[in-house]
């Protein structure tokens, strides 16, 4: 029998390594790609070592059975990282079981003897790529596609609560997007709900009396992941929001400049206050 070692270490690891990140995704424990990487490649040297054994020595089946699947029930321990036991045991588990589910079908699908003088070679190729390959670049493909059609849909969570406004200042107005956000619960001292702007927003709307110190102002403290953070708040004459043909006119509204950049689909976060009043 034949053996290739480059392709047998090549199909090992891309199998042991997508069947890893497999099985801790199944138990929705911490992806760690360095982790899964020296992992799959301690698989890789004992099973290529393993195999290259057992060219020349022979073990009882049973032996070799709980070799095999000792070090296959092994190997996620040192993949996942859980805060419960038990995940353990479960992420243990589902790399057994991707095991069994991807060696029958691979062996169903890619296996092959080529006759030659020694007896014939035992392939897993397909058009000469390894079934560890295909089987890594299947898992790529669904994870990535998966991770794909995620942020499309929350681009489009976001766009479905996305208002078209206008907010006037003393004559001066400025167009932008506004997104509701259930979360935002500021008030100002009035008790009085607070939208959030982007700052270009902001510099667009108040122009030169945003420069000078004109207009009156407040702060309000605001706690964020660094600490305590203090906004400066602004009213401005009125809030429109347009939802379809309807026009909502809020006045006298609260607006803070928000002290990072919004993100592209919109220019001003919206409390939900003014969804109720909307509505």
């Amino acid at each position: 029998m034949t053996v290739y070692l480059d392709l047998l270490i090549l199909d090992n690891f891309c199998a042991d390594a997508a069947l890893l990140y497999c099985a801790v995704k199944t138990v929705k424990g911490e992806v760690r790609g360095l982790r899964i990487f020296l992992t799959a490649l301690l698989g890789t040297a004992l099973g290529v070592g393993y195999t290259l054994f057992k060219l020349y020595y022979t073990l009882p089946f049973f032996a070799d059975l709980i070799i095999k699947y000792a070090v296959a029930a092994a190997l996620p321990l040192l993949a996942v990282r859980c805060k419960r036991k038990r995940t353990y045991a479960l992420c243990s588990l589902a790399f057994v079981g991707y095991m069994f589910a991807f060696a029958g079908l691979l062996t169903a699908l890619f296996a092959k003897i080529q006759p030659n003088e020694g007896g014939g070679t035992l392939t897993y190729t397909l058009y000469g790529v390894p079934s560890g390959v295909l089987a890594a670049a299947c898992v790529a493909f669904a994870f990535g596609g998966a991770k794909v059609v995620g942020r499309l849909m929350r681009h489009v969570r976001t766009a479905a609560g996305c208002y078209p406004c206008r907010l006037v200042l003393r004559g001066q107005s400025v167009r932008t997007k506004g997104f509701v956000d259930t979360g935002n619960r500021l008030c100002d001292k009035r008790g009085r709900p607070v939208a959030v702007a982007d700052r270009a927003v902001v510099l667009g709307l108040f122009r030169d009396s945003f420069l000078t110190g004109s207009t009156p102002a407040e702060k309000i403290a605001v706690q964020t992941v660094n600490g305590i953070s203090l906004l400066t708040v602004f009213r401005i004459d009125e809030l429109e929001i347009y939802c379809g043909d309807r026009r909502n006119i809020i006045k006298d509204v609260a607006v803070a400049v928000s002290p990072h950049p919004l993100a592209g689909e919109y220019g001003i976060i919206l409390p939900p206050a003014c969804v109720r009043e909307e509505s």
